[in-house]
């Protein structure tokens, strides 16, 4: 089948590689290029919140991506002094991770490119056009995953 503009899955994936891409060019111009996976450090981030320390398998699932993805870049996240591993408490076969301080003040940084290249990327449109783009994702989101509770469907961008 030949690959073709029009077709709604190869523009959207075109935009999501467009956002990645602007994304690593601003976390590398504000001195952060060497997070590679910044989610993990936001879903660290709500671990801690709730009193706990996830393990690999917790990020791995959450991030709909392989437990060896994921310990590849909480290699690379604990080398650079953003996130360090302790053995867990209860088994001592698996790895329990935590934010550091470094990866605390991280994430807000990256909260300011985030925002700053969502802006980029709405540039021109109006504040409900953005809203209903978010509800579109979300509504494709469950479509693909079916995980998303009902009360999540409703986006608030």
């Amino acid at each position: 089948m030949e690959m073709r503009e029009n077709m709604p899955g190869i523009l959207f994936q075109s935009v999501e590689r467009a956002r990645k891409q602007a994304i690593q060019t601003e976390l590398s111009r504000r001195g952060l290029g060497t997070l590679g996976q910044p989610m993990i450090l936001f879903l660290l981030k709500d671990k801690g919140r709730e009193g706990r320390i996830a393990a690999q398998k917790e990020l791995s699932d959450a991030m709909h991506v392989s437990p060896a993805t994921v310990a590849v870049s909480l290699k690379s996240l604990e080398r650079e002094g953003y996130v360090e591993k302790l053995a867990d408490e209860t088994d001592q076969r698996r790895k329990a991770v935590q934010l550091t301080p470094k990866g605390e003040a991280a994430i807000q940084r990256c909260v300011q490119v985030f925002e700053a290249v969502d802006q980029s990327m709405f540039e021109g449109f109006r504040p409900e056009e953005t809203r209903q783009a978010c509800g579109y994702l979300m509504r494709m989101l469950h479509n693909l995953r079916g995980d998303l509770p009902p009360e999540r469907m409703n986006c608030q961008c």
